[in-house]
């Protein structure tokens, strides 16, 4: 199936862009908002049957865990094999942030998690002969919320394009903003704990009693059970996120997550391309 998503990109700088040609890029994202982090991006470059998501559209699997667990390739998560971009986009990378090509993209996985108000290292990215653009990330602390970019034209003129990136919801998952540390809950399909997983977005370690008590950015938060399993809900297909609720009760209330720190405007990101001379 082709996804091709309206995704809520501004152009803040745009020249005139000619025929789709190898591009060797150079690429950076900055992270717009006070309270939320963001894992590892996903970058492809890629023809017109590939996209990442379309809004209106249920999410596949692979948008799933990226966007519910920043999950991109095997190397993050081996239990996610055949349901990750890894597998929907074909490839496998030899070690992370490797570029892995195919026929129909390139992609890459770049950077590790991002603090608020913070502007990512350059990363170098081979776009190939390929005419689109696309990038995704989740941001944590949030249920299934990631900002994405969808089939951007490259630019091919030399010079530094700039896009902002609104707030997305997979859908996939509930937006409960409940603690996703707690280790007294598996999976209905893994029989992992919830608090087992080592990877961005979703908490290990010691049980705390709110996310607000792991800091900022370090996790994410859980889905939604039913004694002690696991059991997902639904929130439709993609569409523009309608921000976290939040509150101030610290010890209560109906949500994990700082209203007065984890709330955000859109748009939540930029991202800044250069073509060289």
């Amino acid at each position: 199936m082709k996804l091709r998503a309206i995704a809520s990109v501004a152009a803040l700088s745009l020249a005139a862009m000619g025929s789709a040609h190898a591009v060797q890029l150079t690429v950076n994202i900055t992270n717009l908002t006070h309270g939320q982090s963001f894992t590892p991006r996903l970058l492809v470059a890629h023809d017109a049957t590939v996209d990442l998501f379309e809004v209106g559209v249920p999410a596949t699997d692979a948008l799933a865990w990226l966007a519910e667990a920043g999950v991109i390739d095997d190397l993050q998560a081996p239990a996610s094999a055949g349901r990750n971009f890894q597998a929907a986009l074909g490839g496998v990378p030899a070690s992370a942030g490797a570029l892995v090509s195919n026929p129909t993209n390139n992609w890459q996985r770049f950077g590790g998690p991002l603090a608020p108000s913070t502007t990512s290292a350059d990363y170098a990215f081979d776009s190939g002969d390929f005419e689109f653009l696309s990038l995704a990330t989740m941001l944590i602390p949030t249920n299934d919320a990631f900002a994405g970019l969808d089939s951007i034209r490259i630019p091919t003129e030399p010079g530094t394009y700039t896009y902002l990136l609104d707030a997305f919801d997979a859908g996939t998952e509930l937006n409960d903003e409940l603690n996703s540390a707690r280790t007294d809950i598996t999976e209905d399909v893994t029989g992992l704990p919830l608090g087992g997983y080592a990877v961005p977005g979703v908490a290990g370690g010691d049980v705390p009693t709110r996310v607000a008590d792991l800091g900022i950015g370090s996790t994410g938060v859980a889905v939604q059970a039913s004694g002690s399993t696991i059991v997902d809900g639904t929130d439709g297909p993609v569409h523009i996120h309608r921000n976290v609720l939040g509150d101030t009760d610290a010890a209560g209330g109906a949500s994990d997550l700082d209203s007065r720190v984890h709330r955000w405007l859109n748009p939540v990101a930029r991202i800044t391309i250069v073509v060289p001379q």
